[in-house]
């Protein structure tokens, strides 16, 4: 029996060696330019930027136009009904986003708290002084996934589109550049 004792202990620590792969943070090993979110052709900073925004809580949409520049070190934006009637302004800056101007119907505290942190996440998330405790940026069927914990979810689209989900209150953003 104890002359099995070597051989059985070299084969387990063979076979865990085995199971175990080197395994990289999710953006390692991505190209520079598709590590990010906000591209140079989804946002510039020198022009006005134009989104088709639909917000959906609940499973019941919204939609708009999301009109966003950026002057100084800051984004300054603009959420419009497609009636045109305004529903807010807003600023994010590195450390926070304030909205202004809230329209009667949403102007409650909560929903101006998660509003304000959901586009605090949307517009900032490639900010490197940015406040994220946890963020794991990966590639999942050719679209980049960004995830915030379990609380939200990022995803940019092949195709352009941006999408943040905010899994907590169940609320989707998603924003289509539109081209002037």
């Amino acid at each position: 029996m104890m002359k099995y004792f070597p051989v059985s202990c070299l084969l387990c620590l063979l076979t865990g060696c085995a199971a175990v792969s080197t395994v990289q943070p999710g953006g390692a090993n991505l190209p520079e330019a598709n590590a990010r979110v906000w591209t140079e052709a989804l946002r510039s900073e020198d022009r006005k930027n134009s989104y088709q925004v639909t917000i959906r809580i609940k499973d019941k949409p919204i939609s708009g136009i999301c009109l966003l520049k950026k002057v100084g070190y800051e984004w300054r934006g603009s959420l419009v009904s497609e009636l045109g009637a305004r529903a807010f302004d807003f600023t994010v800056t590195s450390r926070k986003c304030k909205l202004q101007n809230v329209v009667s119907l949403i102007d409650k505290w909560y929903i101006r708290k998660t509003v304000a942190s959901d586009l605090y996440c949307l517009f900032e998330v490639d900010h490197p002084e940015a406040s994220f405790r946890k963020k794991t940026v990966r590639c999942e069927q050719g679209a980049l996934v960004v995830r915030f914990g379990k609380k939200k979810v990022i995803t940019r689209s092949p195709d352009g589109t941006l999408t943040l989900q905010n899994l907590v209150r169940d609320i989707s953003y998603s924003l289509i550049r539109v081209e002037e």
